[in-house]
Protein backbone atom coordinates (compact mmCIF):
# COMPACT_ATOMS: atom_id res chain seq x y z
CA UNK A 1 0.00 0.00 0.00
CA UNK A 2 1.65 3.46 -1.18
CA UNK A 3 1.42 6.72 1.28
CA UNK A 4 -1.17 8.24 -0.77
CA UNK A 5 -3.22 4.90 -0.12
CA UNK A 6 -2.76 5.03 4.00
CA UNK A 7 -3.41 9.08 4.21
CA UNK A 8 -6.69 8.69 1.99
CA UNK A 9 -9.04 7.97 5.44
CA UNK A 10 -7.28 10.15 7.67
CA UNK A 11 -8.19 12.83 4.53
CA UNK A 12 -11.54 11.81 4.28
CA UNK A 13 -12.18 12.37 8.10
CA UNK A 14 -10.19 15.87 7.70
CA UNK A 15 -12.83 16.51 4.95
CA UNK A 16 -15.70 15.83 7.06
CA UNK A 17 -14.96 18.21 9.91
CA UNK A 18 -13.95 20.72 7.53
CA UNK A 19 -17.30 20.92 5.61
CA UNK A 20 -18.65 20.19 9.31
CA UNK A 21 -16.84 23.77 10.16
CA UNK A 22 -18.04 25.38 6.69
CA UNK A 23 -21.52 25.01 7.35
CA UNK A 24 -21.42 26.89 10.62
CA UNK A 25 -19.28 29.60 9.62
CA UNK A 26 -17.87 30.70 6.06
CA UNK A 27 -14.34 30.74 5.50
CA UNK A 28 -12.51 34.03 4.74
CA UNK A 29 -9.43 35.21 3.92
CA UNK A 30 -7.90 37.99 6.04
CA UNK A 31 -7.65 41.30 4.08
CA UNK A 32 -3.84 41.73 5.17
CA UNK A 33 -3.17 38.36 3.19
CA UNK A 34 -3.25 39.28 -0.68
CA UNK A 35 -2.35 36.37 -3.18
CA UNK A 36 1.23 36.46 -3.97
CA UNK A 37 2.28 35.29 -7.78
CA UNK A 38 3.37 32.00 -7.76
CA UNK A 39 3.50 31.19 -10.92
CA UNK A 40 5.58 34.61 -11.69
CA UNK A 41 8.16 33.76 -9.11
CA UNK A 42 8.78 30.71 -10.93
CA UNK A 43 9.17 32.19 -14.56
CA UNK A 44 12.93 33.23 -15.74
CA UNK A 45 14.52 29.13 -14.46
CA UNK A 46 17.04 28.31 -11.98
CA UNK A 47 14.16 28.89 -9.52
CA UNK A 48 14.31 27.02 -6.03
CA UNK A 49 10.98 26.56 -4.03
CA UNK A 50 11.92 25.59 -0.56
CA UNK A 51 10.24 23.31 1.62
CA UNK A 52 9.14 23.99 5.12
CA UNK A 53 8.23 20.83 7.32
CA UNK A 54 9.42 19.49 11.07
CA UNK A 55 9.74 16.20 9.83
CA UNK A 56 8.97 13.55 6.85
CA UNK A 57 7.47 10.23 7.23
CA UNK A 58 10.33 8.73 4.66
CA UNK A 59 12.83 9.60 7.18
CA UNK A 60 11.48 9.34 10.72
CA UNK A 61 15.12 10.39 12.29
CA UNK A 62 14.88 13.84 11.50
CA UNK A 63 13.51 16.34 12.96
CA UNK A 64 13.48 20.28 12.13
CA UNK A 65 13.71 22.06 15.42
CA UNK A 66 13.44 26.11 13.64
CA UNK A 67 10.40 27.70 13.70
CA UNK A 68 8.68 28.16 10.12
CA UNK A 69 9.27 31.57 10.53
CA UNK A 70 12.80 31.62 11.13
CA UNK A 71 13.23 28.85 8.25
CA UNK A 72 11.25 31.04 5.55
CA UNK A 73 13.55 34.24 6.19
CA UNK A 74 16.49 31.82 6.24
CA UNK A 75 15.95 30.50 2.59
CA UNK A 76 14.92 34.21 1.61
CA UNK A 77 18.02 35.30 2.55
CA UNK A 78 20.01 32.80 1.05
CA UNK A 79 17.79 32.57 -2.55
CA UNK A 80 14.60 30.98 -2.67
CA UNK A 81 12.24 32.25 -4.60
CA UNK A 82 8.83 30.59 -3.16
CA UNK A 83 8.33 29.20 -0.17
CA UNK A 84 6.34 25.41 0.28
CA UNK A 85 4.58 24.54 3.55
CA UNK A 86 3.50 21.26 4.29
CA UNK A 87 0.03 21.47 5.72
CA UNK A 88 -0.03 17.70 7.45
CA UNK A 89 0.31 18.21 11.22
CA UNK A 90 0.21 14.33 12.29
CA UNK A 91 2.93 13.57 9.53
CA UNK A 92 5.34 15.83 8.80
CA UNK A 93 4.92 18.24 11.75
CA UNK A 94 3.32 21.76 10.01
CA UNK A 95 -0.36 22.77 9.31
CA UNK A 96 -2.28 25.84 8.03
CA UNK A 97 -1.86 27.69 11.18
CA UNK A 98 2.07 28.43 10.02
CA UNK A 99 0.87 30.19 6.95
CA UNK A 100 -0.15 33.71 7.94
CA UNK A 101 3.40 33.64 10.43
CA UNK A 102 5.62 33.03 7.33
CA UNK A 103 3.67 35.42 5.04
CA UNK A 104 4.37 37.50 7.94
CA UNK A 105 7.83 37.05 7.99
CA UNK A 106 9.05 36.99 4.19
CA UNK A 107 7.72 38.82 1.17
CA UNK A 108 7.85 35.22 -0.98
CA UNK A 109 4.60 33.57 -2.09
CA UNK A 110 3.60 30.68 -0.20
CA UNK A 111 2.60 26.90 -1.81
CA UNK A 112 0.56 25.10 0.43
CA UNK A 113 1.03 21.37 0.46
CA UNK A 114 -1.83 19.16 1.37
CA UNK A 115 -3.54 15.52 0.13
CA UNK A 116 -6.06 17.55 -1.48
CA UNK A 117 -8.94 15.33 -2.41
CA UNK A 118 -12.34 18.02 -1.92
CA UNK A 119 -13.02 21.69 -2.25
CA UNK A 120 -13.03 21.85 1.72
CA UNK A 121 -9.17 21.86 1.47
CA UNK A 122 -8.71 24.61 -1.17
CA UNK A 123 -10.87 26.99 0.51
CA UNK A 124 -9.33 25.94 4.32
CA UNK A 125 -5.97 26.51 2.05
CA UNK A 126 -7.28 29.95 0.80
CA UNK A 127 -8.23 31.39 4.14
CA UNK A 128 -4.92 30.29 5.77
CA UNK A 129 -3.70 32.69 3.47
CA UNK A 130 -2.08 30.42 0.65
CA UNK A 131 -1.36 31.75 -2.67
CA UNK A 132 -1.07 28.35 -4.29
CA UNK A 133 -1.89 25.02 -3.71
CA UNK A 134 -1.22 21.37 -4.70
CA UNK A 135 -3.08 18.68 -6.39
CA UNK A 136 -1.57 15.37 -7.05
CA UNK A 137 -2.97 13.33 -10.09
CA UNK A 138 -2.63 10.08 -8.13
CA UNK A 139 -5.06 10.98 -5.45
CA UNK A 140 -7.66 12.40 -8.22
CA UNK A 141 -9.49 11.00 -11.21
CA UNK A 142 -9.19 13.31 -14.59
CA UNK A 143 -12.67 14.65 -14.33
CA UNK A 144 -12.04 15.24 -10.20
CA UNK A 145 -8.68 17.25 -11.43
CA UNK A 146 -10.19 19.43 -13.70
CA UNK A 147 -12.94 20.49 -11.05
CA UNK A 148 -10.88 21.26 -8.25
CA UNK A 149 -8.78 22.93 -10.64
CA UNK A 150 -11.18 24.74 -11.80
CA UNK A 151 -12.80 25.98 -8.24
CA UNK A 152 -8.76 26.78 -6.92
CA UNK A 153 -8.38 29.07 -10.00
CA UNK A 154 -11.56 30.81 -9.46
CA UNK A 155 -10.40 31.37 -5.43
CA UNK A 156 -7.52 33.27 -7.09
CA UNK A 157 -4.63 30.25 -6.00
CA UNK A 158 -2.12 29.20 -8.37
CA UNK A 159 -2.26 25.57 -8.67
CA UNK A 160 0.97 23.00 -8.92
CA UNK A 161 -0.40 19.76 -10.44
CA UNK A 162 2.26 17.15 -9.06
CA UNK A 163 2.49 13.84 -11.70
CA UNK A 164 4.11 10.79 -11.32
CA UNK A 165 4.24 9.08 -14.66
CA UNK A 166 3.03 9.68 -18.07
CA UNK A 167 -0.62 9.02 -17.69
CA UNK A 168 -0.64 11.64 -14.74
CA UNK A 169 1.10 14.13 -17.20
CA UNK A 170 -1.56 13.44 -20.09
CA UNK A 171 -4.06 14.03 -16.96
CA UNK A 172 -2.53 17.17 -16.03
CA UNK A 173 -2.29 18.73 -19.58
CA UNK A 174 -5.62 18.03 -20.64
CA UNK A 175 -6.80 19.65 -17.34
CA UNK A 176 -4.93 23.12 -18.58
CA UNK A 177 -2.75 23.15 -15.86
CA UNK A 178 -0.20 25.76 -15.48
CA UNK A 179 2.54 24.58 -13.49
CA UNK A 180 3.37 20.31 -13.65
CA UNK A 181 5.61 18.82 -11.62
CA UNK A 182 7.17 15.89 -11.83
CA UNK A 183 7.98 13.78 -8.40
CA UNK A 184 11.23 11.61 -8.62
CA UNK A 185 9.94 9.99 -5.58
CA UNK A 186 8.41 5.95 -5.87
CA UNK A 187 4.81 6.62 -3.85
CA UNK A 188 5.46 2.63 -2.84
CA UNK A 189 8.75 2.75 -1.22
CA UNK A 190 9.24 6.96 -0.88
CA UNK A 191 12.62 6.31 -2.73
CA UNK A 192 13.93 8.94 -4.58
CA UNK A 193 15.70 8.28 -8.35
CA UNK A 194 16.53 11.29 -10.67
CA UNK A 195 16.45 9.13 -13.56
CA UNK A 196 12.44 8.45 -13.06
CA UNK A 197 12.29 12.25 -13.69
CA UNK A 198 14.62 12.76 -16.43
CA UNK A 199 12.92 10.51 -18.57
CA UNK A 200 9.66 11.59 -17.58
CA UNK A 201 10.45 15.28 -17.82
CA UNK A 202 10.48 16.09 -21.70
CA UNK A 203 6.93 14.81 -21.99
CA UNK A 204 5.84 17.81 -20.16
CA UNK A 205 4.63 20.77 -22.41
CA UNK A 206 7.14 23.70 -23.14
CA UNK A 207 4.82 25.92 -22.27
CA UNK A 208 4.22 25.24 -18.76
CA UNK A 209 6.16 25.80 -15.42
CA UNK A 210 7.79 22.48 -15.37
CA UNK A 211 9.08 21.83 -12.00
CA UNK A 212 11.24 18.70 -10.77
CA UNK A 213 10.37 17.32 -7.41
CA UNK A 214 12.34 15.47 -4.36
CA UNK A 215 15.47 13.70 -4.61
CA UNK A 216 17.57 16.99 -5.53
CA UNK A 217 20.38 17.51 -2.55
CA UNK A 218 23.13 18.98 -4.85
CA UNK A 219 23.59 21.63 -7.25
CA UNK A 220 24.71 19.41 -10.00
CA UNK A 221 21.05 17.48 -9.43
CA UNK A 222 19.49 20.98 -9.94
CA UNK A 223 21.77 21.45 -13.03
CA UNK A 224 20.97 18.21 -14.42
CA UNK A 225 17.15 17.93 -13.63
CA UNK A 226 17.38 21.63 -15.79
CA UNK A 227 18.85 19.97 -17.99
CA UNK A 228 16.12 17.91 -19.04
CA UNK A 229 13.57 20.70 -18.81
CA UNK A 230 13.09 21.57 -15.09
CA UNK A 231 12.63 25.29 -14.52
CA UNK A 232 12.09 25.22 -10.47
CA UNK A 233 12.56 22.85 -7.98
CA UNK A 234 10.77 21.75 -5.45
CA UNK A 235 13.73 20.91 -2.24
CA UNK A 236 12.58 19.61 0.91
CA UNK A 237 14.09 16.73 2.61
CA UNK A 238 17.79 17.99 1.46
CA UNK A 239 17.05 21.36 4.25
CA UNK A 240 14.98 18.77 6.11
CA UNK A 241 18.36 17.02 6.99
CA UNK A 242 20.47 19.72 6.43
CA UNK A 243 22.06 21.42 9.98
CA UNK A 244 22.09 24.66 8.16
CA UNK A 245 19.41 24.74 5.92
CA UNK A 246 19.80 28.10 4.73
CA UNK A 247 23.28 27.73 3.53
CA UNK A 248 22.19 24.62 1.93
CA UNK A 249 19.86 26.64 -0.21
CA UNK A 250 22.50 29.10 -1.23
CA UNK A 251 24.08 26.05 -2.58
CA UNK A 252 21.42 24.41 -4.37
CA UNK A 253 20.54 28.00 -5.82
CA UNK A 254 24.62 28.64 -6.85
CA UNK A 255 25.35 31.59 -4.88
CA UNK A 256 27.35 29.36 -3.13
CA UNK A 257 30.02 26.47 -4.06
CA UNK A 258 30.05 23.51 -2.18
CA UNK A 259 33.56 22.93 -2.07
CA UNK A 260 34.42 26.71 -1.44
CA UNK A 261 36.06 27.36 1.40
CA UNK A 262 33.74 30.59 3.31
CA UNK A 263 34.95 33.62 4.86
CA UNK A 264 33.59 34.80 8.08
CA UNK A 265 34.42 38.45 9.14
CA UNK A 266 33.92 38.99 12.69
CA UNK A 267 33.92 41.68 15.13
CA UNK A 268 31.74 43.48 12.86
CA UNK A 269 30.48 46.84 15.30
CA UNK A 270 29.37 49.13 12.61
CA UNK A 271 27.12 49.33 9.58
CA UNK A 272 29.56 50.69 7.42
CA UNK A 273 32.07 47.82 8.20
CA UNK A 274 29.09 45.67 7.61
CA UNK A 275 28.29 46.77 3.93
CA UNK A 276 31.83 47.20 3.23
CA UNK A 277 32.60 43.59 4.17
CA UNK A 278 29.37 42.14 2.36
CA UNK A 279 30.23 43.77 -0.59
CA UNK A 280 33.41 42.29 -0.76
CA UNK A 281 32.31 38.53 -0.63
CA UNK A 282 32.32 37.64 3.15
CA UNK A 283 29.90 35.07 3.37
CA UNK A 284 29.49 35.37 7.03
CA UNK A 285 29.37 38.51 9.33
CA UNK A 286 30.05 38.06 12.91
CA UNK A 287 28.78 40.15 15.66
CA UNK A 288 30.17 39.76 19.20
CA UNK A 289 27.04 40.10 22.35
CA UNK A 290 29.99 38.99 24.56
CA UNK A 291 32.16 41.23 26.89
CA UNK A 292 34.95 42.32 25.19
CA UNK A 293 36.59 45.23 22.89
CA UNK A 294 34.43 44.64 19.99
CA UNK A 295 31.39 43.59 21.99
CA UNK A 296 28.07 45.60 20.01
CA UNK A 297 24.30 46.00 21.70
CA UNK A 298 21.17 44.98 20.56
CA UNK A 299 20.30 48.12 18.91
CA UNK A 300 23.86 48.27 17.11
CA UNK A 301 23.19 44.73 15.74
CA UNK A 302 19.90 45.72 15.10
CA UNK A 303 21.60 48.51 12.87
CA UNK A 304 24.26 46.06 10.67
CA UNK A 305 20.98 43.71 10.39
CA UNK A 306 19.04 46.46 8.61
CA UNK A 307 22.12 47.81 6.66
CA UNK A 308 22.43 44.08 5.35
CA UNK A 309 19.31 42.27 5.15
CA UNK A 310 20.71 39.99 2.75
CA UNK A 311 23.91 39.21 4.91
CA UNK A 312 24.25 35.82 7.03
CA UNK A 313 24.88 37.29 10.43
CA UNK A 314 26.27 34.91 13.47
CA UNK A 315 25.85 36.10 16.92
CA UNK A 316 28.90 35.27 19.45
CA UNK A 317 28.14 34.59 22.97
CA UNK A 318 30.25 33.30 25.87
CA UNK A 319 29.05 31.69 28.78
CA UNK A 320 25.55 33.59 28.56
CA UNK A 321 22.33 32.25 29.78
CA UNK A 322 20.20 30.66 27.13
CA UNK A 323 17.54 33.33 27.95
CA UNK A 324 19.10 36.10 26.63
CA UNK A 325 21.03 34.23 23.59
CA UNK A 326 17.57 33.10 22.49
CA UNK A 327 16.15 36.91 23.03
CA UNK A 328 18.95 38.16 20.96
CA UNK A 329 18.85 35.72 18.36
CA UNK A 330 14.66 36.33 17.45
CA UNK A 331 15.36 40.43 18.27
CA UNK A 332 18.85 40.45 15.49
CA UNK A 333 17.21 37.27 13.42
CA UNK A 334 20.57 36.02 13.67
CA UNK A 335 21.51 32.71 11.00
CA UNK A 336 23.99 31.82 13.06
CA UNK A 337 25.03 31.03 16.70
CA UNK A 338 28.39 31.16 17.94
CA UNK A 339 29.12 29.38 21.64
CA UNK A 340 32.58 31.16 22.70
CA UNK A 341 32.93 29.72 26.18
CA UNK A 342 32.85 26.86 28.41
CA UNK A 343 29.48 25.39 26.77
CA UNK A 344 28.57 22.06 27.75
CA UNK A 345 27.25 19.65 24.96
CA UNK A 346 23.97 20.20 27.06
CA UNK A 347 23.66 23.89 27.05
CA UNK A 348 24.38 23.28 23.27
CA UNK A 349 21.59 20.84 23.08
CA UNK A 350 19.19 23.30 24.68
CA UNK A 351 20.11 26.69 22.70
CA UNK A 352 20.06 24.99 19.29
CA UNK A 353 16.58 23.25 20.07
CA UNK A 354 15.37 26.54 21.50
CA UNK A 355 16.32 28.98 18.93
CA UNK A 356 16.67 26.56 15.59
CA UNK A 357 19.60 28.41 14.53
CA UNK A 358 23.06 25.80 13.24
CA UNK A 359 25.37 26.31 16.22
CA UNK A 360 29.21 27.01 16.33
CA UNK A 361 31.04 25.48 19.14
CA UNK A 362 34.43 27.27 19.40
CA UNK A 363 37.13 25.21 21.33
CA UNK A 364 41.13 25.99 21.18
CA UNK A 365 43.32 23.87 19.95
CA UNK A 366 44.11 22.32 23.38
CA UNK A 367 40.59 21.21 23.58
CA UNK A 368 39.55 20.85 19.66
CA UNK A 369 40.24 16.97 19.48
CA UNK A 370 37.78 14.40 17.70
CA UNK A 371 36.65 12.91 20.76
CA UNK A 372 35.51 16.11 22.78
CA UNK A 373 33.98 17.17 19.51
CA UNK A 374 32.13 14.27 18.69
CA UNK A 375 30.22 14.69 21.92
CA UNK A 376 28.38 18.01 20.93
CA UNK A 377 25.90 16.10 19.18
CA UNK A 378 23.77 19.13 17.51
CA UNK A 379 26.50 21.55 17.29
CA UNK A 380 26.93 21.94 12.82
CA UNK A 381 30.24 23.92 12.72
CA UNK A 382 33.59 23.97 15.40
CA UNK A 383 35.54 26.83 15.41
CA UNK A 384 39.23 26.36 16.16
CA UNK A 385 40.95 29.44 17.98
CA UNK A 386 43.92 30.50 20.02
CA UNK A 387 43.08 30.79 23.87
CA UNK A 388 42.55 34.11 25.39
CA UNK A 389 44.76 35.98 28.24
CA UNK A 390 47.23 34.33 30.24
CA UNK A 391 46.62 30.70 28.73
CA UNK A 392 47.67 32.12 24.88
CA UNK A 393 51.44 31.83 25.45
CA UNK A 394 51.93 28.08 25.22
CA UNK A 395 49.96 28.04 21.86
CA UNK A 396 50.23 29.02 18.68
CA UNK A 397 48.64 29.37 15.48
CA UNK A 398 50.30 26.40 14.12
CA UNK A 399 48.52 24.12 17.04
CA UNK A 400 45.59 25.52 15.89
CA UNK A 401 46.39 24.41 12.19
CA UNK A 402 46.88 20.95 13.29
CA UNK A 403 43.93 20.84 15.47
CA UNK A 404 41.34 21.79 13.03
CA UNK A 405 43.30 19.33 10.25
CA UNK A 406 42.17 16.80 12.60
CA UNK A 407 38.70 17.61 13.34
CA UNK A 408 38.47 17.94 9.66
CA UNK A 409 39.33 14.43 9.09
CA UNK A 410 37.39 13.14 11.39
CA UNK A 411 34.61 14.52 9.25
CA UNK A 412 33.55 17.70 11.09
CA UNK A 413 33.58 21.05 9.70
CA UNK A 414 35.39 23.65 11.06
CA UNK A 415 36.26 27.05 11.17
CA UNK A 416 39.96 28.04 11.47
CA UNK A 417 40.73 30.61 13.34
CA UNK A 418 43.66 32.74 15.67
CA UNK A 419 46.17 34.58 13.84
CA UNK A 420 45.32 35.11 10.61
CA UNK A 421 45.85 37.43 8.31
CA UNK A 422 45.87 38.43 4.57
CA UNK A 423 49.22 37.36 4.25
CA UNK A 424 49.27 33.83 5.81
CA UNK A 425 45.94 32.89 5.27
CA UNK A 426 46.51 31.31 1.74
CA UNK A 427 48.74 29.00 3.14
CA UNK A 428 46.59 28.17 6.43
CA UNK A 429 43.77 27.57 3.87
CA UNK A 430 46.21 25.32 2.13
CA UNK A 431 47.23 23.52 4.68
CA UNK A 432 44.23 22.50 6.38
CA UNK A 433 41.16 22.63 3.75
CA UNK A 434 38.51 23.76 6.68
CA UNK A 435 35.04 24.94 5.09
CA UNK A 436 35.37 28.72 6.46
CA UNK A 437 38.25 30.93 7.47
CA UNK A 438 37.17 33.08 10.65
CA UNK A 439 39.21 37.01 10.98
CA UNK A 440 38.88 39.77 13.29
CA UNK A 441 42.10 41.62 14.48
CA UNK A 442 43.59 40.23 11.01
CA UNK A 443 41.82 42.81 8.97
CA UNK A 444 41.49 45.86 11.29
CA UNK A 445 43.02 49.41 11.03
CA UNK A 446 42.20 49.76 14.72
CA UNK A 447 39.91 47.65 17.39
CA UNK A 448 36.08 47.75 16.26
CA UNK A 449 37.35 49.32 12.63
CA UNK A 450 38.22 47.24 9.80
CA UNK A 451 40.24 47.82 7.20
CA UNK A 452 38.75 47.59 3.66
CA UNK A 453 42.20 46.67 1.60
CA UNK A 454 43.05 44.19 4.74
CA UNK A 455 39.63 42.89 4.70
CA UNK A 456 39.32 42.51 0.83
CA UNK A 457 42.39 41.31 -0.08
CA UNK A 458 41.63 38.43 3.08
CA UNK A 459 38.86 37.17 1.18
CA UNK A 460 40.32 37.15 -2.25
CA UNK A 461 43.52 34.90 -0.57
CA UNK A 462 40.98 32.14 0.88
CA UNK A 463 38.85 32.50 -2.78
CA UNK A 464 41.91 32.29 -5.46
Amino acid sequence: MSFLEKILPTKQAEVAALRSAFAQAKPERPHDLPVRDFEAALRCGNRLIAEIKRKSPSHPEFNQPASPATLGRAYLRNGAAALSIVTDAEHFGTSLSDVAAVKEAVPLPVLVKDFVIDEAQLLAAWAAGADAVLLIVRMLDGERLKTLLKFAHNLGLHVLVECHDREDINLAVAAEARLIGVNNRNLATLETNLEHGAALMPYVPTQVIRISESGLYLREDISRMADFGADAFLVGHALLQSRDPGRKVAELVGRESEKTTRVKICGITSAKDALMAHGAGADILGVIFAAGVRQVSVDQALEIRQAVPDARLCGVFSDQISSHIITVAEACDLDLIQLHGNESPNDCDEIAAATGRPLIKALTANQATPQRAASYKSVAYFLVDLPKGPDQEDVEPAHCRAAASALAAAGHEVFLAGGLTPENVAAACDQVRPFAMDVASGVEAKPRLKHPDKTRVFITEVKR
